[in-house]
């Protein structure tokens, strides 16, 4: 027999997690989904191959209650946007678990999203575009191609175990179940064969992709189940199901999870397909999609209602030392396992309306997805603070049938899904925040997985040489036994050389002959073995030469490459910035677009309005002269015959006016004399637009009242000439000539009168500047606002105005004039002032004539009495008994 290396141990079945001491974080990768209309806004987008910028709306949830528009930046190990291809996102994520797969280790991927938003299509996608499950079969049967091992020589033992069985009863058992006649595929007898609605694509486009670094002494042979998690039981797609001909088939039984003898949890009793292609492959799957449960509702047509998992699980035997069959030894084998999950969406009741079994499951596959977040964050929690806290594995089944992977029994790589539709801001928020947890779990890693145990490597390689070179052999009619042996060998056994007897040289010639041609043997395979060793040695050199060559311009590469990953680090960060306040400034040129064509739409608005109102206006302004030319000579004989009406009333009422004058005038010189003067004496002159001006005289005496008198007009405020009599008109245009009694009382206009509201509100405008007489006789003004600058909102609350104004007279005397009138409000929302009342302060001297008794004598005036400034002026200077008194005031009111 050949010499053999020593055993170096048993390979592992299944490898626990703490055996490692490096922690990696669990991968985590976002793909967003196109779009069906590229115009319809959004809610998340890729600023750089590993960031994402999520942005609230009016519409969502976070607006209506902060009132404000957030921006969220999340970070993956990558980010796929919508133009990434499906072959390219399983390049990157799906191929390193299919070579960890072949490697002996385990690993778990499952698509995380809300419904809708591409989870079913990144696992499974389509024939002509599929997904990460199809390619990931591609790949492994590519990879191990014809170092699969025969059908049924490893078999599920039911334990999550495999047994070795030898080649011939592996025979039995392909002719019991595949060779046989008698077994009809499609009947219901054979669920196996049973022929379904899903029949393998032959347009479908098969993955090129191939994984080169595999044990080509081992033996693989590939088992696959497809289970669900439904409403939080466990149910085997592939199960035979009873068949009843009156009932047909019988709804399958959950099933439940155990923990096999290295502490992995398993299903029970699931079916493991063994498969040789993969179209078989797609078959077992396609069968188990026929039976999992999908249903419409308002946001999918056929959404996910539970967990899938496809099991891929990859058996490793050894060859035995001729590389012919496997060993028949069932702890040389190595079991891998990739479990490929499509979680079912997250959703919302209010967005999908779900009732009845809907509703249901909506509620089973969030408490789901809410276990498992619980799980993570407890793991979390634990690594970070070095606590011990019990993760809840149990309270999901979906949660315990994957513990041991969050504990270390090997790699765990998500892919979050992510629809970018703006509606879907507030699911999407809940996605982020998970998958920003999920990072933060460490995962323990697994060692390496040896497959040496102590036999001579290239075993198959130097059996199929030999197979190869017997075939050849047999071709050209030699003999096989005459070829060479392919292992060193010193030859057959040794034969029986029992002794006869003494005399048996027959035996020890044949003897002599066997150790002779063994030790030549023995010479040949040393010369053998030492060309051997030099040519290995050799090589060995030559290889340890290249070694350190490429190890030198290794390093000096990685050198180059740290330089330049530098470089990309800080041209990302500048590239990042720069985004980041170009995402700003388009944000702000997309609302000063905004606001600017808000601007330009009222703009047309107001200019469409004012069009709208000039026409209007010069419409009615038209029609307003048309009816003013037209009706000219109408309105003037209306006019007319008005102004005469007028004319005639007042006529009469300034008749009865000039008698009644008369009798009082008769009745003052009936009792001039019998009247005390009073020594102030104020004067008013009032003036009224179109009509005569009168004045009136008060004075301080005991028993006579104000009596009006006519007086001249007085256009020019100025003194009244005292030569002759002045006559004037009244209303009615009648003349009236003043009375020139020198010993008549000073009278007073008993037509105006100050006005008692207490409702009225006074604007008084005085200018800065303005002189204060200090006269007795001052406005009565009670509830007044002065200003010195009058303004629009001055007017508003104002019902009375008066303006002052200061000069001097053409007399030369400095004089205050106080302009009246009534404040009016205006239909277009002003005011105007209807001036009705000017009322003329002036101060003067009283005079250097002295009087020689008490009261003023008819005697004492040279001329005649023309004016009653001058007789009043007489009559204080009599009373003052030549003393010196205040000059008088005189007040006229225009």
């Amino acid at each position: 027999m050949p010499p053999m290396r020593p055993q170096r141990g048993k390979t592992p079945r299944k490898r626990n997690g703490t055996n490692g001491t490096t922690q990696d974080p669990v991968e985590v990768y976002c793909r967003i989904r196109p779009l069906d209309n590229p115009d319809d806004p959004v809610c998340i987008k890729a600023i750089s191959s590993s960031i994402v910028q999520l942005i609230s709306n009016e519409n969502s949830t976070a607006f209506a209650r902060t009132g404000q528009l957030k921006e969220y930046q999340y970070k993956f190990q990558t980010v796929f946007d919508e133009y990434t291809s499906q072959k390219a996102i399983f390049d990157y994520v799906a191929l390193p678990l299919m070579e960890d797969l072949i490697h002996g280790k385990n690993g778990l991927l499952f698509t995380y999203g809300i419904t809708s938003s591409g989870k079913t299509y990144t696992m499974t996608g389509t024939p002509q575009d599929q997904g990460m499950l199809p390619r990931c079969l591609d790949v492994l049967f590519n990879s191990i191609g014809h170092y699969q091992s025969k059908k049924y020589v490893f078999k599920p033992d039911k334990m999550n175990g495999y047994e070795v069985q030898s080649e011939a009863d592996a025979m039995m058992e392909r002719q019991k179940k595949d060779i046989i006649p008698g077994i009809i595929p499609g009947t219901p007898g054979n669920p196996r064969k049973e022929k379904t609605d899903f029949q393998v694509d032959s347009g479908r486009i098969i993955d090129p992709s191939k994984i080169t670094d595999i044990d080509e002494d081992n033996t693989f042979a590939v088992f696959v189940s497809y289970i669900e998690i439904y409403n939080n039981y466990v149910y085997d797609l592939l199960e035979e199901l009873p068949f009843d001909p009156i009932t047909g088939y019988k709804p399958p039984q959950s099933k439940i999870l155990r923990t096999d003898a290295g502490d992995s949890m398993y299903v029970m009793s699931c079916t493991e397909v063994e498969i040789k292609s993969p179209e078989e492959a797609f078959e077992v799957l396609y069968r188990g999609q026929k039976r999992r449960k999908v249903a419409h509702t308002s946001l999918n047509a056929e959404s996910s209602r539970s967990h899938s998992i496809f099991n891929i699980r990859l058996v490793q035997g050894p060859l035995d030392i001729r590389g012919e069959e496997v060993l028949q030894d069932s702890d040389r084998l190595c079991v891998s396992q990739l479990s490929l999950v499509d979680l079912a969406g997250s959703e919302r009741t209010n967005r999908t309306k779900n009732q009845g079994d809907r509703l249901k499951e909506a509620g089973n596959i969030n408490q789901t997805l809410m276990v498992l977040r619980t799980c993570l964050e407890v793991l979390r929690e634990n690594q970070k603070n070095g606590t011990n806290k019990m993760v809840p594995y149990r309270d999901s089944k979906l949660t315990h049938l994957f513990k041991n992977y969050f504990e270390g029994d090997g790699r765990v790589r998500m892919i979050v899904c992510v629809n970018p539709r703006a509606e879907e801001y507030d699911e999407t928020v809940h996605v982020m925040k998970f998958a920003e947890i999920t990072q933060e779990v460490l995962i323990t890693r697994s060692q390496q997985v040896k497959f040496d145990i102590g036999l001579t490597p290239g075993r198959r390689r130097m059996n199929e040489q030999f197979t190869e070179t017997v075939a050849k052999a047999r071709e050209a009619d030699i003999e096989p036994s005459l070829l060479p042996s392919i292992t060193y060998s010193l030859g057959a056994g040794f034969p029986n050389f029992e002794l006869l007897g003494p005399d048996d040289n027959m035996t020890l010639a044949r003897l002599e002959d066997y150790l002779q041609d063994r030790y030549e043997r023995r010479q040949t395979l040393q010369i053998d073995l030492e060309s051997r060793i030099d040519q290995f040695r050799n090589r060995l050199v030559e290889f340890e030469r290249d070694y350190t060559r490429l190890m030198a311009r290794n390093d000096e590469l990685e050198n180059i490459l740290n330089r330049r990953d530098s470089n990309v680090t800080k041209v990302e960060s500048k590239c990042r910035n720069l985004e980041s306040r170009v995402s700003t400034l388009q944000q702000q040129l997309n609302e000063t677009e905004k606001g600017k064509r808000e601007l330009e739409l009222k703009l047309q608005d107001k200019t469409l309005r004012l069009k709208q109102e000039r026409s209007e206006k010069d419409r009615m302004e038209k029609d307003f002269r048309t009816r003013i030319e037209t009706n000219n000579n109408h309105w003037e004989r209306i006019l007319d015959e008005e102004r005469q009406k007028i004319e005639k009333e007042y006529g009469i009422q300034l008749k009865k006016q000039a008698i009644t004058m008369n009798k009082l005038r008769d009745v003052l010189e009936e009792n001039t004399f019998k009247t005390p003067v009073s020594t102030s004496v104020k004067t008013r002159t009032y003036t009224t637009p179109g009509m005569i001006q009168t004045a009136r005289s008060e004075s301080d005496v005991s028993s006579i009242g104000s009596i009006p008198t006519p007086t001249p007009r007085n256009r020019t405020n100025s003194a009244i000439p005292t030569a002759r009599p002045v006559q004037g008109l009244n209303r009615q245009g009648a003349t009236v000539t003043p009375v020139t009694t020198p010993r008549s009382t000073p009278i007073y206009n008993f037509r105006h009168r100050r006005s008692r509201s207490n409702n009225e509100v006074w604007l008084d405008h005085k200018p800065s500047g303005s002189v204060a007489l200090d006269t007795v006789l001052q406005p009565s003004l009670p509830r007044k606002k002065s200003v010195t600058k009058l303004d629009e909102k001055d007017t508003k609350v104002a019902t009375k105005y008066m303006l002052t104004h200061q000069e001097h007279g053409s007399d030369g005397e400095f004089q205050t004039k106080y302009f009246k009138g009534s404040v009016i409000p205006t239909s277009g929302g002003g005011a105007q002032v209807v001036f009705d009342d000017v009322e003329v302060h002036k101060q003067t001297s009283p005079g250097t004539r002295k009087r020689r008794s008490s009261c003023p004598q008819p005697t004492d005036f040279d001329g005649e009495w023309t004016d009653t400034e001058t007789r009043c002026a007489v009559a204080i200077e009599g009373h003052s008994k030549k003393r010196s008194r205040p000059s008088p005031e005189r007040v006229s009111r225009v």
